[in-house]
């Protein structure tokens, strides 16, 4: 049988790798944040609207609770911002858009 020889740990070469950092550290870009609190400004508008107003607790007012404002209005705030939320977060402008050949 013929000796092999075993190479030690610092004969063997490792391949190199270098990450480079983003230059942006965030995950979205101003754009997209300002489109974010956009959508969340309209779910507080939203939610604001759902909760009737002031009415008196002894007395029962249907007008108020189920008028247009409190079922109609305010859902579709609501569901507008969750709509612009969403977009906020899949939107990717041309500035975000690298083609690499």
């Amino acid at each position: 049988m013929s000796k092999q020889q075993i190479k030690s740990e610092k004969q063997v070469k490792k391949p190199s790798v270098t990450i480079s950092e983003p230059a942006n550290k965030f995950l979205f870009e101003r754009r997209n944040y300002m489109i974010l609190f956009a959508g969340l400004a309209l779910l507080a508008i939203g939610f604001l609207l759902m909760t009737g107003g002031h009415q008196p607790p002894d007395q029962f007012d249907p007008k108020i609770i189920y008028g247009f404002r409190n079922a109609t209005l305010s859902s579709f705030v609501v569901v507008i911002g969750f709509l612009v939320v969403l977009y906020s977060i899949f939107a990717k402008h041309s500035s975000q858009v690298k083609i690499e050949k």
